[in-house]
C-alpha cells in the first residue's frame, strides 16, 4: 500500500466532497487557515534538522514528507504558480532537503536529506488557465521535483471541482 499525503488549499466544503477520509493510506494537510511564512532562519537545517522551528501546525510538514510515498499538491493556480497558502507550507518544508547544493543539468539544486523521496503530483485548478501560466507552472514544479529528489512527478490543470475529483481517482 502506497502512503499518500495530500496538501491542499480547498475550501472546507470542497475538501469534504473531494478528499478521501484519513486512513492508513491517506493523510491530508490543509494549507488554510494560513501558516506563518518561512523567515529564512535556517533553524530547520541547523537547530531541528528536517523540522521547522516556527511553532505552529506547519512545523511538522517537512518531517511528514519522507513518511509518504507520494505527495499530492492541490492548489489554486496563481500567475503560473501555487497559491500563497500552499507555497507557504512548501517553503516551510525546506528542511526536508539539505542546505548544500549540486548542479543538475546546468542548474543549482539542493541535495537530498533522505534516501527515499516521495513522488510528487500537482493538481492545479482555476478558471481560464492559459498556456503561458501552464508553462511557468511546469518549470516551477520540475525544479521543485529536482530539489525534493522526486523520481516521478506530474502536473495537471483543471477548471472545475469535478475535474479535480477525476484527477484524484
Amino acid at each position: 500500500m502506497r502512503k499518500k499525503l495530500i496538501l491542499h488549499d480547498l475550501a472546507r466544503e470542497d475538501a469534504e466532497i473531494l478528499l478521501p477520509l484519513e486512513s492508513p493510506e491517506y493523510s491530508t494537510f490543509a494549507a488554510t487557515p494560513n501558516l506563518r511564512h518561512c523567515v529564512g532562519c535556517f533553524g530547520c537545517w541547523l537547530k531541528t534538522p528536517g523540522k521547522c522551528v516556527i511553532k505552529d501546525r506547519g512545523s511538522d510538514f517537512g518531517a511528514l514528507m519522507p513518511l509518504h510515498d507520494e505527495i499530492i499538491v492541490i492548489s489554486r493556480m496563481v500567475f503560473g504558480g501555487l497559491s500563497p497558502d500552499v507555497k507557504a507550507v512548501l517553503d516551510r518544508s525546506i528542511g526536508f532537503i539539505l542546505p548544500f547544493f549540486r548542479i543538475v543539468n546546468g542548474e543549482m539544486h539542493h541535495t537530498r536529506r533522505y534516501e527515499k523521496s516521495p513522488d510528487l503530483r500537482y493538481i492545479l485548478y482555476g478558471p481560464d488557465i492559459n498556456d503561458r501560466e501552464k508553462e511557468t507552472a511546469q518549470k516551477l514544479i520540475s525544479g521543485n521535483a529536482l530539489n525534493f529528489g522526486a523520481k516521478n512527478y506530474s502536473v495537471s490543470f483543471h477548471s472545475t471541482i469535478q475535474e479535480i475529483k477525476e484527477a484524484l481517482a
